[in-house]
């Protein structure tokens, strides 16, 4: 990424502390911020993926669930769950000792399931820059933008120095 031509001042994502960003897209103060970024991000995809290993093994037809499957499911915590129980929002059935059941159908109208168990979409790769003659300058057009001669113009593309200078033709 390009360094930017201005001062941003940011916040770190991980520690809070202030900090002026060396390019647009910088979130981290610190390569050591990054790293526990990065870390939080691995190690969440994977509690995801256990998280739909198990929702993926529950029966479409099993009505009752545990609470382990209903978090799963909904991303609802265990003790969410358990208060629903005690104020009898959610219906539930004591199988054993310490396994209690709660009604699927009832938390599929009460929340929406987790976003991952949703059909995930491909994400559109997005285009840098359009090459199309509608979006491009023509000679004249960036010499009468630039304020240059057709020639300088001409000299300075085929050198190709604008990419270094964070210009561009377009």
């Amino acid at each position: 990424m390009g360094a930017a031509k201005f001062e941003i001042t940011r916040k770190c994502k991980i520690c809070g502390e202030p900090f002026v960003a060396k390019t647009i897209t910088s979130w981290y103060c610190s390569p050591r911020c990054s790293k526990v970024a990065f870390k939080r991000r691995k190690d969440e995809e994977k509690r995801n993926e256990r998280l739909d290993v198990i929702a993926k093994s529950i029966p479409k037809d099993q009505e009752y669930i545990t609470i382990p499957e209903a978090y799963s499911m909904f991303g609802i915590s265990k003790e969410t769950l358990y208060r629903l129980i005690r104020k009898g929002v959610i219906p539930s059935v004591k199988v054993g000792q310490r396994q209690t059941r709660v009604s699927k159908e009832t938390l599929m109208e009460m929340y929406p399931l987790r976003k991952s168990l949703l059909k995930k979409q491909p994400k559109p790769i997005p285009k840098l820059y359009s090459l199309e003659s509608k979006d491009c300058y023509t000679i004249q057009q960036a010499c009468e933008k630039f304020s240059s001669f057709e020639r300088a113009t001409i000299a300075y593309l085929r050198t190709g120095d604008y990419a270094d200078r964070g210009r561009s033709v377009q």
